[in-house]
């Protein structure tokens, strides 16, 4: 198992949405990850999403050690919200997850995103 920070999530999301998927136990075929609920990804959604990753990591790698992420508009306070975060704990998370995503593939496995 994996763990991703909600920040980096939505950060991402955007990219997320190109990701061939599954809901309610491969029934409906969607496209990107369900926020609240499961998703399911087969070796299609896992290559997309390795492949998204990995274009991420290499965003990533260019970063200065400690860096402010922009991140959703807050309608009170009339300004984006802005994430300060360590580069090393970006790169951690993401790295984890293609390196699942490579098993997944070697091993014909599915991947299930179980949301917040």
């Amino acid at each position: 198992m994996v763990t991703i920070d909600d920040f980096l999530i939505l950060y991402i999301i955007d990219s997320l949405g190109w990701i061939p998927s599954y809901s309610k136990n491969f029934v409906h075929k969607s496209m990107g990850l369900d926020y609240y609920g499961r998703t399911y990804l087969d070796a299609e959604g896992i290559a997309t999403l390795n492949g998204i990753l990995n274009g991420w990591i290499q965003l990533f790698e260019q970063a200065p050690s400690t860096t402010e992420l922009t991140m959703d508009y807050d309608i009170n306070k009339g300004r984006f919200n802005k994430e300060k975060v360590e580069k090393e704990n970006i790169l951690n998370q993401l790295q984890k997850l293609s390196v699942l995503c490579k098993k997944a593939i070697e091993n014909e496995y599915i991947l299930v995103h179980f949301g917040i």
